[in-house]
């Protein structure tokens, strides 16, 4: 790595990598052969990657590790609304466009604050691809989902202390749509300490968890179960009169939605944030309710939250350009809502979950647990609650600058014993898998995953006298 970055933060490290890689996977039964295979190459050039490499021309594992996975740098990056910890103007290699001349500032409040806008179009392109190897009842099946889902990125600063974010999605299921569109306000407060006190609002992803968080931590293609999960996919009946039972509640505890939230760091290894939100994807709040969460974390050693090291402190070196770490970080979140159910009742529900993650290195490991529960789910159809847990964990090694092996696995139980008491006693989404995989960077922003999802115990198959729905996936993802 070349420049200004390299030398702030990974003094020593070059960005020539030279590598060749074949990855090939066989499938006897299914007869599916994939080969991934990178060409040898120099000196990186950066004008086909997303909309902060080209403001700061600088490489992907700047701040990524497998893009979208951030590294410590990145995620100090993200926590200061876009800008890096330390001489971010100076960093610069796309000059923004003033709106304003700073003289303007010594005038205010009778003139305006000057601000700027990007110097080129923020915008950037992300495209998935993915075959899913499946096997159903009778044989197995190959489908290709080329492409599965293509996101419109658009991220800078407006500013100093002004970050803005879009992000747009189209897929196949579900045609296109705007997953965030928020804003940052970085230092609401200027006589109090730096960072202490920001404000984010708009369309926007909670993060009640950083922990595998599909836009910060996930490196594979698949979700966790607690993290797929809604009330409504569970469905129960009565065998003696075959009445169904299902909620019309839809929510999904990491779905982005419209909040304001207030957080900043109350010493640099310690982030607080809460907010308030709709509690629905809707524009409009369908039961005039707002829900409330909470988040918390701790970080023990390595690079602090506000992307410094302590003193004696410095970067953990890794080959080709990776920024490794030597971290315990311990996250805690609550969330509190309610949703509208049947009979125009409310299903108040609630949800907490503590994770713990330990950084050493290229070895990347941690476990979580979540816990939630619904009061009446089902409205006046049933006056019955729900309750739901998930044990989950995952271990990432950086075998390679540019190969990651990952194993992960969760369990997913839900509890509705009031229901069970008046004869709704078939259904159940009692689940436990295991999902291993590898990452490869064809490129710094040319990604491909292979995935495998297997199922110890998938009770809803078992109930049917199916066999169990294991998956193989194979995913291309590019970023330009």
């Amino acid at each position: 790595m070349d420049g200004s970055i390299s030398k702030r933060y990974l003094p020593g490290v070059q960005c020539t990598t030279v590598y060749r890689a074949i990855v090939s996977a066989v499938l006897v039964v299914m007869c599916v052969i994939t080969s991934i295979a990178a060409r040898p190459y120099d000196r990186i050039t950066f004008h086909r990657i997303p909309a902060f490499a080209r403001k700061y021309r600088t490489s992907c594992t700047t701040c990524h590790t497998a893009a979208p996975k951030l590294n410590v740098l990145g995620e100090a990056f993200r926590l200061n609304g876009y800008q890096f910890p330390e001489n971010d103007a100076l960093l610069r290699n796309d000059d923004p466009v003033p709106l304003g001349a700073d003289e303007w500032k010594e005038l205010w409040p009778r003139a305006i604050w000057p601000g700027e806008i990007p110097g080129s179009a923020a915008l950037a392109l992300r495209v998935q691809s993915d075959v899913q190897v499946t096997r159903r009842a009778g044989q197995p099946t190959v489908s290709l989902r080329f492409p599965q889902e293509v996101y419109l990125l658009a991220g800078s600063t407006l500013g100093e202390d002004i970050g803005a974010f879009v992000e747009v999605e189209w897929t196949q299921e579900g045609g296109v749509e705007v997953l965030q569109a928020k804003f940052k306000f970085q230092n609401l407060l200027p006589w109090l300490p730096k960072r202490s006190l920001n404000a984010w609002v708009g369309l926007q992803n909670l993060y009640l968890f950083t922990f595998a968080d599909r836009q910060i931590d996930r490196a594979g293609r698949q979700k966790f179960l607690w993290q797929q999960f809604r009330p409504s996919d569970l469905e129960l009946r009565n065998p003696a009169t075959n009445e169904t039972l299902q909620s019309a509640n839809t929510f999904r505890l990491p779905q982005t939605q419209a909040a304001v939230e207030l957080n900043g760091l109350l010493t640099s290894r310690v982030f607080f944030g809460f907010g308030l939100a709709q509690g629905t994807r809707n524009t409009v709040d369908d039961n005039n309710r707002k829900d409330l969460y909470y988040k918390i974390r701790y970080k023990l050693g390595g690079l602090g939250l506000d992307g410094h090291y302590p003193d004696g402190g410095q970067p953990v070196l890794g080959g080709g350009g990776q920024l490794f770490d030597r971290t315990l970080i311990v996250e805690h979140f609550g969330y509190f809502g309610a949703q509208p159910v049947e009979g125009n009742r409310q299903d108040e529900h609630r949800s907490f979950g503590v994770n713990a993650r330990g950084l050493v290195g290229p070895l990347d490991i941690g476990v979580g647990y979540v816990w939630g529960s619904n009061d009446n789910p089902w409205g006046a159809a049933a006056a019955a609650g729900m309750r739901y847990s998930s044990v989950f964990g995952k271990a990432e090694y950086l075998l390679f600058p540019w190969f990651m092996a990952s194993f992960k696995f969760d369990t997913f139980g839900v509890d509705v014993p009031a229901a069970r008491a008046i004869g709704f006693t078939e259904g159940t989404l009692d689940q436990t898998r295991v999902l291993p995989g590898v990452i490869i960077l064809i490129r710094q922003n040319i990604r491909g995953v292979i995935e495998g999802e297997f199922y110890t115990e998938h009770a809803g198959s078992s109930a049917r006298g199916e066999r169990r729905p294991h998956n193989l996936w194979f995913r291309l993802d590019v970023a330009f």
